[in-house]
């Protein structure tokens, strides 16, 4: 007997999305004739500069893997910063960024636009060295804002929030000693407020991905999640999201599915090689879904994690009573918000990251686990193997894909399709006669 298919319709404002995140990159391009200056820098810090009217803020990792999407390019960009003496096993989305600034090519066209300043966060080994090298070779002032671990036990977690915030107004004050310009505290408080609504509609976006049939695959949600990246505090940013939840929630509804057959549902753990998205038609033929990303999830979106582990989407900021009047509250809730985040967890503890990964697998109603082994991120790739024995003792099918998610070099195509299908065939299912 055939299985019943899906509903399924594209996305009404997937070509909104798309246009957002290209119109951006356009605009750093000519940020200096419109009279503006460029930050660059980690995501985490992207809300920070939105004190300046005259500011774009450039994030790093998603223009990293930009070029990543590009394999010859990429190719050109990590070859020009291995050509400097670096090594081949660093941060593969620095190694892309430093290529194209070295090679004063920039990806949307035209040279690099080169920022006047660089703000980032330092959660990994290699995010303040990354602007530390930039500062060396092209005199580019550099702040770096240090993310203390977050074991979140309630006896040290407000020591951390004084740690941090302490550090987010020396940068700002540092920012407006560089620049020479005045810092404007309500459009930062403004920038928070909508930056964080943004959030939340993200993560409802996610939540809802629990449902079956899911209304979205990993692989369009790569995609989507990538607005919140760049656009951090801006309202255009705010309204996509809005409306991107709104159509969900619709679908949803409907019963409108990402695939039309969804015989299996699984959760992707760790950074998409880019250059390879195909690896997730692959699994479609069979009628599997990805339906869950720990990193696609948490860097553009907020989610609270009770005392038995579920995830839950925090409350607006009007409901949790939460009214920011000056500097000070803007930066003491900034830290705040940054350190509950689930994010930053599996930095520093195996147990969190394999806590994470279990609740994301049963809570969004997986079969199973694609593991990308990722070389190009120290950061995010440790803990892995300890991950992996973990869902294994708990009965979690998994499959590990050894690889780099910005450097197709470390990619074995055919391996990655036969380990995939042999996967598929392992849970049972077969290619679909479509």
């Amino acid at each position: 007997m055939k299985p019943l298919r899906n509903k399924t319709k594209p996305l009404d404002c997937w070509q909104k999305g798309k246009e957002l995140r290209l119109q951006f990159y356009k605009d750093v391009s000519s940020a200096k004739e419109q009279g503006k200056f460029i930050v660059s820098g980690a995501v985490e810090t992207g809300v920070l500069p939105a004190g300046f009217k005259d500011c774009l803020f450039m994030a790093s990792e998603p223009y990293g893997a930009s070029i990543a999407y590009d394999p010859i390019f990429a190719q050109q960009c990590v070859e020009a910063t291995e050509s400097r003496g670096f090594a081949r096993d660093m941060c593969s989305y620095m190694r892309n960024y430093w290529g194209s600034l070295f090679l004063d090519r920039y990806y949307f066209g035209g040279r690099f636009p080169r920022p006047d300043l660089y703000l980032s966060i330092h959660s990994c080994d290699t995010h303040a060295k990354w602007y530390q090298a930039l500062n060396y070779f092209y005199g580019i002032p550099f702040f770096i804002i240090e993310i203390p671990p977050t074991f979140n036990t309630k006896e040290r977690f407000q020591n951390r929030v004084e740690y941090l915030a302490g550090l987010t107004y020396d940068a700002i004050e540092w920012m407006e000693k560089t620049t020479g310009k005045e810092y404007d505290d309500e459009r930062f408080i403004q920038a928070l407020y909508d930056e964080y609504e943004a959030e939340s509609m993200w993560s409802e976006v996610c939540m809802m991905n629990q449902t079956i049939p899911a209304p979205l695959d990993q692989k369009s949600m790569w995609t989507l999640f990538v607005i919140n990246a760049i656009l951090k505090g801006r309202k255009e940013n705010l309204d996509f999201y809005r409306i991107l939840r709104d159509e969900v929630k619709e679908r949803v509804t409907e019963g409108i599915g990402a695939l039309p057959f969804e015989n299996c549902r699984l959760l992707f753990e760790g950074q998409p090689p880019w250059f390879f998205l195909k690896l997730f038609r692959i699994i479609e033929q069979y009628g599997a879904v990805c339906v869950a990303s720990h990193y696609g999830f948490t860097l553009s979106g907020h989610f609270t994690i009770d005392q038995d582990g579920k995830w839950d989407v925090p409350k607006p900021l009007k409901q949790r009573g939460i009214n920011l009047k000056n500097r000070e509250d803007a930066v003491r809730f900034y830290a705040e918000e940054e350190l509950s985040k689930p994010m930053f967890d599996i930095f520093y503890s195996p147990f969190a990251k394999n806590a994470h990964i279990l609740q994301l697998a049963k809570q969004w109603h997986t079969q199973g686990v694609i593991m990308h082994l990722n070389r190009g991120c120290e950061g995010l790739a440790q803990f892995q193997l300890e991950n992996r024995l973990m869902l294994v003792r708990e009965n979690v099918p998994v499959v590990t894909l050894e690889g780099n998610m910005a450097d197709w070099r470390e990619w074995d195509e055919a391996q990655v399709i036969d380990r995939l299908e042999s996967f598929m065939e392992s849970l049972g299912l077969q290619k679909l006669e479509m």
